[in-house]
C-alpha cells in the first residue's frame, strides 16, 4: 500500500495539467519557489511609502508653481501701471497734484493733451478724454497711491509716484511696492 502511494505521488509530480504545464504539488510550493506573506507585506509597505513620497513632492511642486504664477502676475500688473504713468509723464509739460495725494493731472505736448490719474477703491483710474478706465485687473488691489511733485527752479519739476499692489486671490498676503520718478520736459 505504501509503495502504491509513493507511485501515485510520482505520477502526480511528473504529470502535466490541462495547459500542458507541470502540475504543482504542496512540496513544490513549500520548497521556497514563491514569496512569503511577510515579504509581500514589506513590498506593499515600501511601495506605499514610495507612492506617498512622490505624491507629496508633486503636491509641493504644484503649490509652489501656483504661488510663483501669482507673484509673476503681481509684477506684470505693477510693471503695466508703471509703463502707463511713464507714458503719460514722458510727453508732459506740466503736472498738478489734486486734492488727494492719489490724484494728478498731467498736461501733455501731444494728444491726449490732458491725462488724469486717480485712485478709486482698489483701482488706478485713467481719464484721457475718452472716459475713465480702470488700469489694473480685479485680481489685484492698488493701495497707498501717492503722486508727489517737487519743484526746484531752474531744474525741471520732478514727479514721483509710489503705490503698492496686493494680490486678492492669493492664499498668503502677497504685495509688492512700485515707484517711478520722472522729470517734466521744459
Amino acid at each position: 500500500m505504501k509503495g502504491e502511494l509513493i507511485g501515485e505521488m510520482k505520477k502526480i509530480k511528473n504529470s502535466k495539467n490541462q495547459r500542458g504545464l507541470p502540475s504543482t504539488t504542496f512540496n513544490q510550493i513549500k520548497s521556497g519557489a514563491g514569496f512569503t506573506l511577510i515579504e509581500v507585506l514589506m513590498y506593499i509597505g515600501f511601495f506605499t511609502l514610495l507612492v506617498g513620497t512622490l505624491l507629496g513632492i508633486a503636491y509641493q511642486t504644484i503649490a509652489s508653481t501656483d504661488q510663483i504664477d501669482k507673484k509673476i502676475q503681481l509684477s506684470q500688473e505693477g510693471d503695466f501701471l508703471l509703463r502707463k504713468i511713464d507714458w503719460a509723464l514722458a510727453g508732459s509739460q506740466a503736472a498738478a497734484t489734486g486734492s488727494k495725494p492719489s490724484d494728478i493731472s498731467i498736461a501733455r505736448f501731444a494728444p491726449p493733451n490732458t491725462v488724469i490719474f486717480s485712485q478709486n477703491g482698489n483701482f488706478i483710474d485713467i481719464n484721457s478724454g475718452m472716459g475713465v478706465m480702470d488700469l489694473n485687473s480685479a485680481n489685484t488691489a492698488v493701495s497707498n497711491l501717492v503722486f508727489a511733485k517737487t519743484s526746484n527752479p531752474p531744474q525741471p519739476d520732478k514727479i514721483q509716484a509710489d503705490f503698492d499692489i496686493n494680490c486678492l486671490n492669493c492664499d498668503a498676503n502677497q504685495s509688492q511696492h512700485f515707484q517711478i520718478v520722472k522729470y517734466l520736459e521744459k
